[in-house]
């Protein structure tokens, strides 16, 4: 393989090799690829390596990088469409749909056939750093895995699916069936129809290279993300043929996972990747059923847990950003399985869920995402308390409904609290970073046109905030901000629509279309008193 090293740094025993290497030659051009290799320089043996692919989104992941190494594992940053900032990969002219941002107009179609798509040769560049890596005495060349991000993971699935020498997958936000992107799972069919769509997911749908994996995977994915349709990961998590495979769907926003889910993701690589896999994980299921009139959701856990949370949520097709409400799985009903009883408002309206389990050993399962109905099970009981007020949040309830977001890998521990502020008033800030709340749909239909949103805001320091709010369904990001004194008093913020404009200055035109609203920078802040007024 012709490659170079072209610099080599470390720095508190954290080294990084930048290579260059040629993926392809054609005719008088070069395909030429930058790699940034990661390892401890006080390593004495071979160790396991992780090929990560980037995403668009977040291309750096140098945090998950340090954390990973620190485990123990080589990393090999993989610029495979030259997103990385003053990077060396360069693509001769022909290839040039490849290239990052020309290949967002070629990521979702066939335009002659799949060997002329950004996905085959982004898999020829995968395959030749594995082969890069396979030459590296820090690392154990029978032991590398495929770690991805967003598109990145959407890659790993054919590499892994065309490449026995890939031993572990780790896809992150990565749900196959692109082609179905506007296609709700629980309206629509898995099944592509007409030739474009038949053509595309044969010939680089992330879902046909599925079928052919048989090393261990471990899909992740952020429950309050634009990123993926978690409702499909359990599809994919299906198709993968090896036994040893395991799904989280972590209680996050964007990439970033939470710290529980990335201790459970280490602990699955020292078992699949670091070793051979002893046994076959437990695949714990989860199913609606109806008793009484009522509706239940059953969970079987398989094995002894430690935590149960059921996350549901009602009316919502598609799986970006939704509103979820959590219930503690208690009733127990069998050997490791339990029961919870779900309210019914509508008999016709969409209800989705899936549950999360914590075992004793520190592993974090979540079951498929399953949805139903109240009139398919002939449901009896329902619930006709209104569902709907003008309160969102008040220091009364609880914060479980807010998710922190930051630019880190890992989420810290509890991000979100609740603290006294002025006059022993209560608020929800985070430690650090923003502050993200998903709007349920019957909210949303439920304000009036013409309404405020009123916050009470509590900074013991003058300072400015921005509050974003996102439109459903593009999720447009449209701004406000607002001026805070300082001082040991509620402040009252008064927000109307003409004060949330858009980057190109547009302003927002009704709150109704608001999903989510986010606080940007809450670390000292106190909110309270959400109110539509």
């Amino acid at each position: 393989m012709e490659a170079s090293i072209i610099s080599a740094t470390t720095t508190d025993n954290f080294s990084c090799e930048k290579h260059v290497f040629t993926a392809e030659t054609l005719k008088d051009e070069r395909l030429r690829i930058e790699c940034d290799v990661y390892f401890d320089a006080r390593w004495q043996d071979a160790r396991p390596a992780l090929l990560l692919l980037p995403s668009f989104e977040n291309p750096h992941h140098i945090n998950a990088v340090r954390n990973l190494v620190e485990e123990g594992f080589a990393v090999c940053i993989l610029d495979y469409c030259g997103v990385l900032g003053e990077s060396k990969t360069s693509f001769p002219q022909n290839l040039l749909f490849a290239r990052y941002p020309e290949c967002l107009e070629h990521l979702d179609h066939i335009e002659t056939d799949a060997k002329n798509t950004p996905w085959f040769v982004w898999g020829k560049i995968a395959r030749r750093a594995i082969s890069l890596l396979q030459e590296k005495s820090f690392v154990q060349n029978d032991r590398i895995g495929v770690m991805g991000f967003g598109i990145g993971a959407q890659l790993c699935y054919i590499v892994a699916g065309v490449d026995k020498r890939v031993k572990a997958v780790v896809a992150l936000n990565g749900g196959g069936y692109r082609w179905a992107e506007h296609n709700a799972r629980f309206l629509g069919s898995d099944i592509p129809s007409g030739d474009e769509q038949i053509a595309y997911s044969t010939g680089v749908g992330a879902e046909t290279y599925a079928n052919f994996i048989t090393c261990p995977t471990l899909i992740i994915a952020t429950r309050d993300s634009a990123l993926c349709d978690i409702d499909r990961i359990g599809d994919m998590f299906d198709l993968v043929k090896g036994e040893a495979k395991q799904m989280i769907i972590s209680s996050s926003s964007g990439w970033q996972i939470t710290k529980n889910v990335y201790t459970s993701m280490v602990k699955w690589l020292r078992q699949n990747l670091a070793v051979d896999a002893i046994d076959k994980t437990p695949q714990p299921s989860i199913r609606f059923e109806a008793t009484g009139g009522k509706l239940y959701v059953k969970v079987n856990c398989v094995e002894d847990t430690q935590e149960r949370t059921l996350f549901v949520s009602y009316g919502e097709p598609s799986s970006k950003h939704r509103h979820w409400e959590s219930f503690d799985i208690k009733q127990k009903v069998g050997a490791n399985e339990y029961i919870c009883d779900i309210p019914v408002y509508d008999l016709t309206e969409l209800v989705v869920a899936y549950a999360t389990l914590t075992y004793p050993d520190g592993d974090v399962f979540s079951t498929k995402v399953v949805g139903t109905t109240g009139a398919k099970h002939n449901i009896e009981r329902v619930d006709t308390s209104v569902r709907t007020s003008n309160i969102i949040f008040d220091g009364s309830m609880d914060a479980d409904e807010f998710v922190a977001k930051t630019n880190d890998a890992l989420l810290l521990d509890n991000a979100v609290e609740v603290t006294e502020g002025p006059f022993g008033i209560e608020g929800v800030s985070a430690k650090q970073g923003n502050l993200i709340l998903a709007r349920s749909i019957q909210e949303m239909r439920a304000i009036p046109r013409n309404a405020l949103l009123h916050v009470d805001a509590y900074s013991p320091l003058q300072r400015e905030l921005d509050l974003c709010v996102y439109s459903f369904p593009d999720l447009k990001k449209y701004t406000s901000h607002k001026h805070l004194q300082g001082g040991e008093f509620w402040q009252k913020l008064l927000f109307e629509v003409g004060d949330f404009k858009s980057d190109e200055g547009r302003a927002l035109s009704s709150f109704e279309n608001v999903k989510t609203i986010e606080i940007v920078d809450v670390d000292g802040i106190l909110l309270n008193n959400f109110l539509w007024i």
